[in-house]
């Protein structure tokens, strides 16, 4: 497996979108979680009879900080939408800026195509496809999965996906804020603290156009 290096917040960014295996939408919009996982995916979908739940994440490669949406199959955002909410200033969460690099994999670049388009109109920043493995993502959605059974279960007023997305930018700040047992600091404070770079991606109108 390639391993990537970055020295810097904000210079390597990874973009994943993914079918959750453990959380679907219930008929009230209720979000609901499940152990066992499902045996899904982006080919047989209209066989299971369930509404299920989508991951779209950016992960800064130096901090593992990342931002994350979660949609439903049938209501997925274009991909510069949520590129968009991931790269602008937000109120309630620091992360923001434009990488040098953002690795996507091939299955991702061939579902949204107009990723490519976007990063044909530059030299920097640039487009990579990983070669092999894509287990730092993996990760970072199993961490983002486990802080939706948190929110969910701990905030009465965040069980539905809209509920959920209306503070969407502040339940990221939350998750990227957690200090786990074996580190003395925060995704977040990991990007906050080491100059992140950041390149500004413009107002909503002139950053969609770059995707025509």
């Amino acid at each position: 497996m390639l391993r990537y290096k970055s020295d810097f917040p904000n210079q390597v960014h990874q973009l994943n979108v993914s079918l959750s295996k453990h959380y679907f939408l219930l008929n009230d919009g209720s979000i609901k979680w499940q152990a066992k996982e499902l045996d899904i995916n982006w080919t047989n979908l209209e066989k299971t009879q369930k509404k299920h739940l989508v991951t779209y994440i950016i992960r800064d490669h130096f901090s593992n900080c990342f931002y994350a949406e979660l949609h439903s199959i049938d209501k997925m955002p274009s991909i510069h939408e949520f590129l968009f909410n991931a790269w602008t200033r937000k109120l309630d969460y620091d992360f923001y800026g434009l990488p040098d690099c953002l690795i996507v994999p091939k299955t991702t670049q061939e579902q949204f195509p107009s990723i490519r388009t976007f990063f044909s109109k530059f030299d920097n920043p640039y487009l990579q496809t990983p070669t092999s493995g894509f287990s730092s993502a993996a990760v970072s959605i199993r961490q983002w999965e486990r802080f939706i059974k948190f929110f969910t279960g701990v905030y009465k007023n965040w069980q539905t996906l809209a509920q959920f997305q209306e503070n969407i930018a502040l339940i990221n700040k939350e998750t990227n804020a957690f200090v786990s047992r074996d580190r003395q600091d925060s995704n977040l404070q990991k990007w906050r603290d080491n100059n992140p770079q950041i390149i500004e991606i413009g107002n909503k109108e002139q950053f969609y156009k770059l995707f025509d």
